[in-house]
This record gives C-alpha cells, sequence and structure tokens, in this order.
C-alpha cells in the first residue's frame, strides 16, 4: 500500500513541476521577498495544479446526460469452499457411540 500511496505523490510532484505550466521547483518563478510572501505564492502553484488537473479529467470523460459516465464495479471472484477440509483430514473420522 505504501508503495502505491509514494508513486501516487512522486506523479502529482512531477505534474506540478512541469516546466511549461507551475514550474514548483523553480523558485525563480516567485520573485518576491520573505518567508510568508514565498509560501503564499508557493501554496498557489499546487492549487492551479490541482485545478489544471481536475480541467482536464472533466474534458475528458464522456458525459451522459448531465451526469458523468459511472464504471461498473468489478467485484471479486471468490470460489467457494465447498467440502474442503485441512491437510491431514481428507476422510471424515466416523463418529463412535459413547456408553451413558
Amino acid at each position: 500500500m505504501y508503495f502505491r500511496l509514494r508513486n501516487s505523490v512522486e506523479g502529482i510532484n512531477g505534474y506540478a513541476k512541469d516546466p511549461l505550466y507551475e514550474r514548483l521547483e523553480d523558485a525563480g518563478t516567485r520573485r518576491i521577498r520573505g518567508i510568508a510572501a514565498q509560501t503564499l505564492l508557493l501554496a498557489f502553484q499546487p492549487a492551479h495544479a490541482n485545478r489544471r488537473k481536475l480541467t482536464a479529467w472533466a474534458n475528458s470523460i464522456t458525459l451522459h446526460g448531465d451526469r458523468p459516465h459511472r464504471r461498473p464495479t468489478r467485484r471479486r471472484t471468490t470460489k467457494p469452499l465447498g467440502n474442503w477440509t485441512p491437510k491431514g483430514y481428507d476422510t471424515m473420522p466416523e463418529e463412535t457411540e459413547s456408553d451413558e
């Protein structure tokens, strides 16, 4: 699970560092002095990348009426256990009558 999340974060970072758009890693795009001002401008850059990504997604989906098309859920098919028994117990033990 960690590696999937890590790949997702790195993909978003690469998207935001695109030299044609936000250039997040290039401090020269934020020519202003002060940590607070740099922080504010740096906050707007990922917000713009998110908006750009959402706009691209909205333009790529196929609309059916006013609602986006929903993919069918993919259900996992599991095999029923049936007459499964643990290894070493291939046959059912016979019941013995007890003296009462």
